[in-house]
């Protein structure tokens, strides 16, 4: 499902997993990885490709996780809901 590659950035060489699909990466498996993840956010620099690729592959594993919390609200109506679901993308 993962692979590891190795992306070179001016002093440092990260290792990020390569995900195939990061929607269909089991919740266990997502929380794993997306500490791996913040960890690389947090060395790469902002607008790069790998910071790209770490941000937006963290969004997409945790898209089910900020639907089911936003359930939560469902009984305030599916304005309201969409406009959690939004917030917790963000």
């Amino acid at each position: 499902m993962a692979t590891t590659t190795a992306e070179t950035t001016a002093h440092t060489t990260t290792q990020m997993p390569e995900v195939a699909d990061p929607s269909k990466v089991a919740p266990k498996d997502a929380r794993e990885l997306s500490k791996l993840f913040f960890q690389q956010l947090t060395t790469l620099e902002e607008g790069t490709p790998e910071y790209q690729y770490a941000r937006n592959t963290l969004i997409e594993m945790n898209m089910s996780l900020v639907r089911f919390a936003a359930g939560r609200f469902r009984s305030r109506g599916p304005e309201e809901m969409e406009d959690i679901v939004q917030v917790g993308m963000i």
